[in-house]
């Protein structure tokens, strides 16, 4: 997941100057007046075509400039953004945009589609774009919010006509990264704020307003439930502009995503017909469902699971103990044993895929070297270490309990405690305030706000914590001032050039390596499975940059 209360500057305090109301930053003359509301379908249930999708987390939120963890895959659906990116090409494919194109070094053009609308009718437009990203990228630099740090390089934007916008940068930046991003690019309309009848766009309140299950967007699903602990259901937008390029008239009129934390219990639903497709099934069970007639979709992910170690707590606070553990974790096991082959192992904080990976950082277990390591070490505290893991993720359970048996071997105590996700994201939070109530080693599953390196190593970015600017992701409580500097540098650099800045991120990932705070131990292939007598899944349906979304206007209902 990517953090929160996170990237204040990227590691850098940025002050940042902005007119302090709505009114002044976007004067009333530039918003043309608002006169349409959302009027909901009202065709019976049973008369349309509906998908139903078991997913395994609580929804964290679905404020589009806000959210930044399982939110993604609803916010993909109702909204959009200007590009996506496409894992076949590698490049970048128009959604909102119908033409981006550099005018200068530090300025972007922006051409939006004719023909695309928000789900109250109402044309997109450059002022609503204009809306969108000031918002996203104010409520990071002022409160903290979201991941407005995808537009820190934007210094101004130009509202040319109602379809064309000019984004100004502050240095040379690729835009395209931003407008593509997995958080933080959507648009949605201005509206918002008389149907929330709060002023202040960077209000708390309107915040709440989203997550109490509001939107306005355009995407091929209007929100019509908001559960985010049970049930999420969206309806079929008639009027999307892009039914006619996808061409699916079997597309789901209604999709319900209901929350199932336990995989067992997937399966269960998946077998009696409960559930259409599941995203979280007991992976042992893989062959006796495909013998059953269900089909098994395995994609490829940007998504890694990222174990980290309190360096605030003993004896995870001696780099060399964290140095053991490492040698002691069983690497050439993990995915044959804990992922049943569905996954890679890591190889640096960077999955699989992404730009910057590379298998030169794998690492091997040798518990020689771990023992021998251990005994050299002058340590002041018992060897009993504390572990949490994410409640109903099956890989962590088996993985954890193979490091116990390792450790064990060592004379090294694991105790290991499983926890539902918003608990582990809590207790991991900890090392920051308490760090000896915090676990000595926790899980954390991380994938990327938009392709550039910066994501994988941001989880370790210190901040300014004695001035109350903490990285709330940064569960190992790592601070290293030369990281943080290199990491800024790094980041600035792969704003306009990543391939330029990869030697910069190896040399990140060789810190990583030597003091150890935080290790990837593979690289997630997601596992759906379905029924292929009711729906029909179509590869575009995935990508690897948009974690857990399904593009459901890429499934098909066959009966």
């Amino acid at each position: 997941m990517v953090g929160k209360y996170t990237y204040i500057g990227i590691g850098v305090l940025i002050i940042v100057i902005v007119i302090a109301t709505v009114l002044l930053l976007f004067p009333p003359s530039i918003f043309p007046p608002i006169t349409k509301t959302i009027t909901p379908t009202t065709t019976p249930l049973e008369e349309k075509k509906v998908v139903v999708y078991a997913y395994r987390d609580t929804i964290t939120g679905i404020d589009p400039s806000v959210e930044d963890d399982t939110g993604i895959m609803i916010l993909h659906l109702v909204y959009e953004t200007i590009l996506r990116y496409n894992p076949e090409t590698g490049e970048y494919d128009y959604v909102l945009g119908k033409e981006v194109k550099q005018l200068d070094e530090n300025t972007w053009r922006i051409i939006l589609r004719d023909d695309a609308k928000f789900h109250d009718g109402s044309p997109i437009t450059a002022y609503d774009v204009n809306f969108s990203i000031w918002r996203t990228k104010l409520l990071y630099e002022k409160l903290g919010r979201g991941l407005g740090y995808i537009w820190e390089c934007v210094d101004n934007i130009v509202v040319v006509d109602d379809k064309t916008v000019d984004i100004k940068t502050a240095y040379k930046c690729d835009i395209r990264y931003s407008l593509a991003g997995a958080y933080g690019a959507f648009i949605y309309s201005r509206k918002v704020l008389e149907l929330s009848r709060i002023n202040d766009m960077l209000s708390e309140d309107l915040i709440t307003w989203f997550n109490q299950g509001n939107a306005l967007g355009s995407g091929p699903y209007k929100l019509a439930k908001y559960q985010p602990e049970n049930e999420v259901v969206l309806e079929k937008f008639e009027n999307w502009w892009g039914w006619k390029i996808v061409n699916n008239p079997n597309a789901p009129d209604v999709v319900i995503i209901r929350i199932v934390e336990d995989p067992g219990e997937q399966e269960r639903l998946l077998r009696t017909g409960g559930i259409d497709i599941a995203s979280s099934v007991p992976r042992v069970s893989l062959k006796s469902l495909e013998q059953a007639g269900f089909k098994v979709f395995v994609t490829d992910t940007f998504h890694n699971f990222i174990i980290m170690f309190n360096v605030k707590r003993c004896p995870t606070n001696i780099t060399e103990f964290r140095k053991v553990i490492a040698y002691a974790i069983p690497w050439d096991k993990i995915v044959d044993q804990a992922l049943m082959g569905y996954g890679r192992k890591g190889s640096g904080l960077i999955p699989y895929g992404f730009p910057g990976y590379n298998t030169k950082w794998a690492l091997q277990q040798d518990l020689n070297k771990a023992r021998g390591l251990l005994n050299s070490i002058n340590i002041p505290c018992k060897l009993e270490l504390k572990m949490v893991i994410t409640q109903g993720y099956e890989e962590e359970e088996i993985f954890a309990n193979m490091l116990k048996a390792e450790l064990q071997k060592i004379g090294v105590q694991l105790d290991i405690k499983s926890l539902p996700w918003e608990q582990v994201k809590s207790i991991g939070q900890a090392v920051w305030e308490n760090p000896e109530e915090a676990p000595h080693i926790i899980i954390n599953d991380w994938w990327p706000t938009y392709l550039v390196p910066y994501d994988y190593f941001s989880l370790l970015e210190c901040l300014e914590p004695e001035e109350g600017i903490i990285n709330y992701w940064n569960w190992a409580g790592y601070c290293n001032k030369d990281f943080d500097e290199l990491l800024a540098h790094a980041y600035k650099v792969s704003l306009s050039d990543v391939k330029s800045s990869l030697l910069s991120y190896d040399i990140l990932q060789v810190i990583v390596l030597e003091d150890m705070p935080a290790l990837n131990l593979w690289d997630m292939q997601h596992i759906y499975v379905y029924n292929p007598q009711k729906v029909v899944i179509k590869s575009k349906a995935f990508n690897p940059l948009y974690t857990y979304t399904i593009f459901f206007q890429y499934v098909e209902v066959l009966k």
